[in-house]
């Protein structure tokens, strides 16, 4: 008997003592890890049963989607998944991830990469979309097929592996990690002129015998077993001829298995190639702010998805997550140091802006004023009578609210804030 006590207490005891290891070596790992993965779908797999409607692919359609916007003006309840170089075959294990807790009503997937004749990208950018993915067996499936070595498989399982090195770079960042006020999209609020780009005729095409039109025919497979709808888009991009073939291809793809395919290059006056990139692969605010419009336009009137603005339990928890969105845009707002990224930042429907220009802008600034509709220009007496001050500076801007509470005041001289 006494024997058996004790084996019962070894056995206790070993249990409590992997328990407790286990639990600090998570809480070690944690620290340890990158934070981007977690900052930005943490909130996702949290609950992502609550969204209806899922973009992904890669950062194209991350700075192009914005779910919060998305919410203000339609009602439409969505996270964007997309990760940075995201080929179609990470895509569709994040899919089949993701589906193991939740399904959408609506999949919006970026086909950017189908011209890629391999599984992954090389470098760590795949850590982004996958580290902060539950460890299931779906996932230990998607890694040992995206992965051909052990070696290269184990830091995906174990990622401590790779970041316990970290230890000299920790800050407070690493021990409070703030989750994403965005749903998942990311601003550009840079500008570049890409009017120099040529778009090929959409009839010169590549064929789609590559490994990442297989896994795009998965995708398309997986969701009408399903019953989602799903939509296949061409974000635009300044891409290269193969790529523009291998994406001309995509809609023949798209007809012959009955989804839809959105071409947002080709549609006319969507975005403006020269004002609405922030370099030659990602749209800026404007841009993202065009096509965020268009696609919500087009999913009231083409999907099921339900406008919840209505609907006091569902809007009262969205309308919080809003408000987090709205102080973060306000931030970065305040925080601009240069005249062309505040324009942007301005190029928002609740702002009205009283402006003081000493002489009419040239150039890319030119065109980044002429987006805004919402500036009411004031000579330089009513901006020194605003500010109680002498003007110092080439322009001066007065930032308000619906209510006319002042927001910001901002002073510009040589395209740099004083």
């Amino acid at each position: 008997m006494q024997n058996k006590m004790q084996t019962w207490k070894k056995l206790i005891l070993s249990l409590c003592f992997v328990a407790v290891f286990s639990m600090a070596f998570h809480t070690v790992s944690s620290i340890f890890e990158r934070k981007d993965s977690r900052e930005h779908f943490n909130k996702f797999w949290e609950d992502p049963g609550e969204y209806d409607v899922w973009f992904m692919g890669t950062s194209h359609i991350r700075y192009s989607m914005q779910p919060l916007e998305l919410w203000r003006e339609y009602g439409i309840r969505s996270y964007n998944l997309a990760a940075p170089s995201s080929y179609l075959s990470q895509t569709y294990w994040t899919l089949m991830c993701a589906l193991e807790y939740s399904q959408p009503q609506v999949i919006v997937l970026d086909t950017y990469k189908v011209q890629r004749d391999v599984k992954n990208t090389e470098g760590k950018l795949i850590h982004t979309g996958f580290d902060e993915i539950p460890l299931s067996v779906e996932k230990v499936k998607a890694i040992c097929d995206l992965f051909s070595t052990w070696d290269n498989r184990f830091e995906y399982l174990c990622d401590f592996s790779i970041y316990h090195n970290r230890w000299e770079n920790l800050g407070r960042h690493d021990f409070y990690v703030e989750p994403s006020v965005t749903n998942g999209g990311k601003f550009k609020d840079r500008i570049v002129d890409k009017t120099d780009f040529k778009i090929i005729p959409k009839d010169e095409k590549s064929g789609t015998d590559t490994v990442s039109f297989s896994y795009l025919k998965k995708i398309i497979e997986e969701c009408k077993k399903r019953d989602i709808q799903l939509i296949l888009t061409n974000v635009p991009f300044c891409s290269n001829k193969k790529m523009q073939r291998a994406i001309n291809a995509v809609p023949d793809l798209a007809k012959e298995h009955g989804v839809t395919f959105m071409d947002l290059t080709y549609e006319e006056q969507i975005v403006d190639f020269g004002v609405d990139f922030g370099d030659k692969a990602h749209v800026n605010l404007f841009g993202g702010k065009k096509l965020t419009d268009y696609v919500g336009n087009y999913l009231l009137e083409n999907s099921d998805v339900q406008d919840y603005r209505q609907v006091e339990e569902v809007a009262e928890k969205w309308n919080r997550d809003l408000a987090k969105y709205d102080e973060m845009r306000l931030k970065e707002l305040r925080n601009s140091e240069l005249l062309k990224r505040y324009v942007q930042w301005l190029y928002d429907d609740r702002y009205t802006c009283y402006m003081y220009q000493k002489e009419e802008p040239t150039g890319i600034l030119a065109r980044e004023f002429a987006q805004l509709e919402n500036i009411t220009e004031i000579s330089r007496k009513e901006a020194e009578d605003r500010l109680g001050a002498e003007l110092a500076g080439e322009y001066a801007f007065f930032v308000e609210d619906s209510e006319g509470n002042v927001l910001d005041i901002a002073v510009f001289q040589d395209g740099k804030r004083l």
